[in-house]
């Protein structure tokens, strides 16, 4: 029997037709499927992250009349590049400067000043620990003199109390380990002298717990972090609702070291990271998120009498509302309660920004620092 040409063709070609359709289907299918999972994982990676970027918690929620600031733990930020940062951050914290209220810098001599911007101009470099400050012939003359070198130690001294205590964030040198040295040339019976700052004979001038730059950085970049997150959550807060907020937060969250045995206790670092600390750790404390906010603080010293007559060592603030100065106690507003029990508001406000006449019944000021240094003023409170 003779086979038809023709319908053959036809046939041959129907089946290609129908298996280059089911292909194409087939290929529609897993490519839209292959495509959707592609960019399902995309989306998963940016939002991770920009989760692991982000410096801080940019949730305004909180309204005025909370009175009630909500910080969550914040990890330490390692990477500190200018690019690992989040541009919703960013726009909150636009205004955000980061500024120190340089109280005691300007009570200090010629030779104080000049120590102390060399600190300040060298706070990254000190944060090595041999890192030597060298000031070349600059007090060469002031050493020819009769009373020269009493005259540079004092400075030394005084220029290192200002700086300690108009920066709360250089919590990590070990001031009995800096060293000033002179190293003098005669010739001719003229004498030259040079002076640096250095660890002298001591392994570094860091403090025992505190032995690298990377834990340095670590530390102050959570601290930083921390200091945003109140910035961005007190914004639209007037400044009085911005000191109460920042004195109840603190007394919330630190405990008073009634043992003396946290390490970090006079620092912001063991208020604010480790949250444990005596007097001096709170109103540090106070004053390096105050200086974030732009609010003039103090910190102050002397000696504080108690409810029960007992007069001790003390530290507090000093703080600017107004263009007035008022005094706050934090750690005193944070009394040690044995058993249950809170605080009333009558406790909780009794040393928040009072004048004189109440403040400083039981808060005296010593200005006389340490020894060999001069005595410090501070501001002059509201009657």
């Amino acid at each position: 029997m003779k086979k038809n040409k023709g319908s053959s063709i036809i046939s041959i070609i129907l089946i290609i037709l129908i298996l280059i359709l089911i292909v194409f289907l087939g290929y529609e299918i897993l490519y839209v499927d292959i495509f959707d999972l592609m960019k399902e994982n995309n989306e998963t990676i940016f939002t991770s992250i920009d989760t692991q970027n982000k410096v801080v918690n940019t949730d305004n929620s909180n309204s005025v009349n909370q009175n009630n600031l909500n910080i969550e733990k914040i990890e330490p930020i390692i990477d500190n590049s200018e690019n690992n940062s989040n541009n919703s951050v960013n726009e909150n914290l636009n205004n955000y400067i980061s500024t120190t209220y340089k109280y005691f810098y300007n009570q200090l001599d010629q030779y104080g000043k000049t120590i102390y911007n060399a600190f300040e101009q060298n706070k990254e470099n000190m944060k090595s620990g041999v890192y030597k400050i060298d000031f070349g012939t600059e007090f060469s003359s002031l050493l020819n003199t009769s009373n020269g070198e009493e005259t540079l130690n004092r400075a030394f001294q005084s220029a290192w109390n200002a700086y300690t205590y108009d920066n709360m964030d250089v919590f990590y040198i070990d001031v009995e380990r800096l060293t000033l040295m002179t190293q003098t040339t005669t010739i001719a019976g003229i004498s030259t002298h040079e002076v640096y700052i250095s660890n002298g004979n001591n392994d570094n001038y860091l403090i025992q717990n505190m032995q690298s730059k990377e834990n340095i950085n670590q530390k102050l970049n959570l601290l930083e972090a921390m200091r945003k997150e109140i910035y961005t959550q007190l914004q639209g807060y007037s400044k009085y609702e911005q000191i109460k907020e920042v004195h109840n937060w603190l007394i919330d969250n630190i405990v008073y070291d009634t043992d003396m045995t946290a390490q970090n206790q006079y620092s912001i670092v063991g208020a604010l990271v480790e949250g444990q600390a005596v007097c001096e750790g709170y109103a540090r404390s106070f004053k390096y998120i105050l200086d974030g906010l732009g609010i003039p603080c103090v910190l102050v010293s002397g000696t504080g009498t108690n409810s029960n007559g007992e007069t001790e060592s003390h530290a507090w603030n000093y703080v600017q509302l107004d263009g007035k100065w008022y005094g706050v106690d934090v750690t005193w507003d944070d009394p040690v309660i044995i058993g249950s029990g809170s605080l009333d508001d009558e406790n909780r406000y009794k040393y928040f920004l009072k004048g004189k006449s109440t403040f400083q019944s039981s808060h005296i000021e010593d200005g006389n620092i340490t020894s060999n240094s001069i005595k410090f003023t501070f501001p002059t409170l509201e009657t």
